[in-house]
């Protein structure tokens, strides 16, 4: 286990974007199985739940799944939560979404591969999700704090954005976010709520705050 947690923390904390992608890449194959199977990763599970609470007993939401890479998160909303509604997965690398794209019990939508810029572009129309999934991707290396702002055009008036910050490693990168968040509330755009979880249950205490904000404009 100490292994793959190594390729975790080198994901995180080593190199630029053009580096942690060329470890996605080398990781795909055995993505599942290390992270998911020996390290135990919570957060997805965790990320369907809080999108559960937050449609209660609907079950046919539309969501694109940002940084989806395998396609865990949509695992655990058909498996876990029985959501039927349409699932797209977005990924900026090729070899992640190959993996998910062969789950085709989950039935999930359409898959896109994008690299997502500073200003949150995304392929899609505005006004068109119920809700958007950012679980595990909010990083240095991976997405600009900024993006959120794009992002929440794609999600419909009354839909949520659920998606984690890291507590370690990322302090500078957190702030910025955090600000970001503050000024979308103090402008009547979203509401907060957020939660502390665990991110593994086999492999040490490292945990993330699990944010939801619904889109009020």
């Amino acid at each position: 286990m100490e292994e793959t947690y190594e390729l975790v923390r080198q994901v995180i904390c080593d190199g630029d974007t053009e580096e942690s992608q060329k470890r996605y890449k080398n990781w795909s194959e055995n993505y599942d199985d290390s992270l998911f199977e020996k390290l135990g990763f919570l957060l997805p599970h965790y990320a369907a739940e809080a999108l559960a609470a937050s449609f209660g007993e609907r079950k046919d939401v539309s969501i694109l799944d940002i940084g989806a890479g395998t396609g865990r998160v949509g695992h655990h909303l058909r498996t876990d939560f029985n959501f039927n509604g349409e699932i797209d997965l977005l990924d900026a690398n090729m070899e992640m979404l190959l993996c998910a794209s062969q789950k085709e019990h989950l039935k999930f939508r359409t898959i896109i591969k994008h690299f997502a810029d500073e200003d949150g572009n995304l392929p899609v129309k505005d006004n068109s999700y119920d809700a958007l999934m950012c679980i595990g991707s909010f990083l240095p290396n991976h997405i600009p704090p900024r993006t959120v702002q794009g992002f929440l055009k794609a999600l419909k008036c009354g839909g949520v954005f659920i998606f984690n910050l890291r507590s370690e490693h990322t302090d500078e990168y957190n702030a910025e976010f955090e600000e970001i968040i503050k000024m979308l509330i103090s402008e009547g755009k979203v509401t907060e709520t957020r939660k502390q979880i665990r991110h593994f249950k086999n492999w040490g205490d490292s945990t993330s705050s699990l944010i939801t904000l619904r889109k009020l404009k």
